[in-house]
Parts: structure tokens; sequence; C-alpha cells
């Protein structure tokens, strides 16, 4: 019952903060005492701060003190995985980014290779991260992948060429730091609903558009896991049984039509076709060197073939989220990734879409929104993940981590 109490208190600080006692002890239905000397523990050691008198309703002679979850309780490092890049963070628990950095994986894409550079970098990020002086809440990694998260073991990421791989190694000589691993959409996905497009949502699908596509299902605060965990991997329904081969090994997948290689191979087609365009200066004409974020700035600079390539990927995404709207009925579709940095270009086609092919009732119920952190969502995501791990069964890390104040 305590742990019980402890994460109804913990998260509902977190998602309606600045609140007071008496309001937690109503809305909570947790009596005055309980939720007394929870707070008073919760502030001896750091994670609650007082922030002021409220005003309006006050019980008479017994002013009305707002709290919310300190900040700086603690550091929390969110890393995430993606093709040719790994990026770090140091954040607080706001979260507020307070140090960034971003190494590139070796273009021979060895798999030891790329996970020694890896390690380095979450070697250094926990280095820093110690230097702050306050507790490590956890690290977070987020993979474009299958995830076995009770192993932390990347089952597949098809489009890294990575398979069965035991991550834990990357944690090596910072056992200490709580270590959680997971599917980029999954993480995105709670990162959107702790802080981002979907706060209020009680029914979110969440799509990370970019190297692939991928989803995560989130009723009210939580990630529907499925059985295994690998709920979401929308990108591998099929859509044209002749269709292109995926890198799952399946032919027509949504992957195929909507993920970066299909606008690079729209590009191409334009460009075999006569159509003339500078993206081919931008990756020194050859295709092959294109990033996602070149591909983006000519877009973002108006170039004909870019945009047109953009506008047909934007169509077969609205017909997948069609599709999706009429399985899962959901109140919210947040789209997010790397390529959703285009959103205002692609959302009239993919609303189009939409109202021609989706149910009349559902559609007519669901927003579809760009993510607030676009290509940082899965940064945000892993950061979430180490404190929904803690908000939602508390008593052991919060007595592990911090230490209660002395009292002078």
């Amino acid at each position: 019952m305590r742990n019980r109490n402890l994460a109804l208190i913990l998260n509902h600080l977190h998602q309606n903060s600045p609140i007071s006692r008496s309001e937690l002890s109503s809305q909570l239905g947790i009596n005055k005492a309980s939720i007394s000397t929870t707070i008073r523990e919760l502030i001896d050691r750091g994670i609650v701060i007082e922030v002021g008198v409220k005003s309006g309703n006050q019980d008479v002679g017994h002013p009305s003190i707002d709290l919310m979850i300190n900040p700086d309780a603690g550091r929390i490092i969110g890393v995430s995985i993606n093709q040719g890049i790994v990026t770090a963070v140091i954040t607080d628990i706001s979260p507020n980014i307070l140090w960034r950095k971003e190494v590139n994986l070796p273009a021979s894409n060895l798999f030891q290779e790329n996970m020694q550079v890896v390690k380095n970098l979450i070697q250094e990020v926990c280095n820093l991260a110690r230097g702050h002086k306050l507790p490590i809440l956890g690290l977070g990694l987020s993979i474009p992948g299958m995830v076995d998260i009770e192993s932390n073991r990347l089952l597949a990421a098809f489009e890294l060429g990575w398979q069965n791989i035991d991550l834990n190694v990357l944690i090596e000589g910072n056992e200490d730091i709580n270590f959680h691993i997971g599917n980029e959409a999954h993480m995105s996905g709670l990162g959107e609903r702790y802080f981002g497009s979907s706060e209020k949502s009680a029914s979110t699908l969440y799509l990370n558009w970019g190297l692939e596509m991928s989803g995560a299902i989130i009723i009210n605060e939580n990630v529907v896991p499925g059985s295994m965990g690998l709920a979401g991997e929308v990108g591998h329904f099929s859509l044209d049984p002749n269709g292109a081969m995926c890198e799952c090994g399946n032919l027509g997948c949504w992957n195929t039509m909507v993920n970066f290689k299909a606008a690079v191979s729209r590009i191409q087609s334009k460009i075999d076709a006569g159509e003339s365009s500078c993206v081919l200066e931008f990756c020194n004409h050859s295709l092959n060197d294109l990033s996602l974020n070149l591909f983006i700035e000519a877009v973002r600079q108006g170039d004909s073939v870019a945009v047109g390539a953009l506008k047909e990927t934007g169509k077969w995404l609205g017909i997948g989220i069609a599709n999706l709207i009429n399985l899962f009925n959901p109140d919210l579709i947040v789209l997010g990734g790397p390529l959703s940095q285009a959103f205002h270009l692609v959302y009239p086609i993919i609303q189009s879409e939409v109202d021609q092919r989706a149910l009349p009732w559902q559609r007519n119920s669901c927003q579809i929104k760009p993510s607030r952190y676009r290509q940082d969502a899965c940064l945000i995501g892993a950061v979430a993940t180490v404190i929904w791990n803690i908000f939602n069964n508390p008593e052991e890390p919060i007595r592990k981590t911090f230490r209660k104040k002395i009292k002078r």
C-alpha cells in the first residue's frame, strides 16, 4: 500500500504541479495524514519542493502551500542510437537538456567498431553526470529495433543490420546506474505523453517516422507492450504483397513506402527522368551519401524534386494512418522522428487520405499533431522512461538513490 500511494503521489505531482497537500488528498483519495507524512519524507530527500502559498481557497489558519517535483532532485542520462549517429544528453527532471553531444558512427558499419563508439560516449556522459554532484537517476537508451526489455537484449534492428545483441555490455563499469533500454518509438511515445503533444490524451498512437516507421500505443500514461514488449511495429504491416523488399525480409511493408529510403528512391526516379535538383550538389553527386538531414534541408529550400518525393511519401503515409485510425480508434496520432520536421508540408496530404479512407466516426474523433520534440523525441523519451520507472515503482530506487538530508 505504501509503494502504491507513493507512486500515485509522485505521478500526480509530476503531471499536475503546482498542487497543494489538501488537493493531493482530495484528488487521490488518500487521507491527509498519509499525504503529509509522505510529502515530508520526499521533501527531506530533496525530491519535492515547496513553491509558495496558494491564493484563494484555504483552510482557516492553515495556508495551502503548493508543491512540485524538484527539477534538480537528480540528473538523467538519455542516449539514442540511429543509423550513422549516436547522441547523448544530460537533463534535469523537467527535462531541460543541460549537456548534449553527437558522435558519428564509423562509416565501415562494422558492429564491434560501432559498439565501441557507443560505449565510449556512454562512459563520457556518465563521468560528466557524476560531476554534477547530484544523484544520477538512471540512463535510458533508445534504439530503432525490437528489444527484450527484461534482459536488455536487442532482438533485431533491421536498418542497422544488428540482431541478437546483449546491450548490457554498454553499461559495464557503470552498473550502479539504473539502465533502461527500449524501442525508440515506445520511448518517444512515453516522452510525448509525459512532456509533449499528448499530455492530456487518453489513447494516443505515436509514429516514429525516419529511417524506418515504428509506433507506440499509449493508453493514459502507459505504453502498451504486447506479450513480448514488441507491440507497435506498424512499419511491418503489409500494404502490397508484390511490393519492394523490406529489410525484415517481407515484401511490401508500409516501411518500404514511407521511410527515408523510399523518399530517396523517389528522388532517384525523378532525376533519372530528367528533373533538375540541388539534392545531388548536397551529397557530392551520389544519393548514397544523402543523409536524412540533407534531404530535409533540400525540402526547406524548396527543391522541387525533394518536395515532390516528400509529398508522394506523404500520400502513402496518409493511407497507412487511415488504416491505423480504423484499427485503433485513437483520439490522437502524434507524428515524430526526423522526417516529422516536414510535418507542415505533408499534413494536408495525410489529412486528405484520412478523409477519404478512414471511417467517419473514427476520423472525426482523432487529431493528428506533430511531436513537440520532433527528431529529439527518442532522447526525451529515454529520459521519460527513467522517470516512469522511478515514479511507478518508487520505494526501492528512492531508498537507494536519495539519501535523507541531515538536519542541523
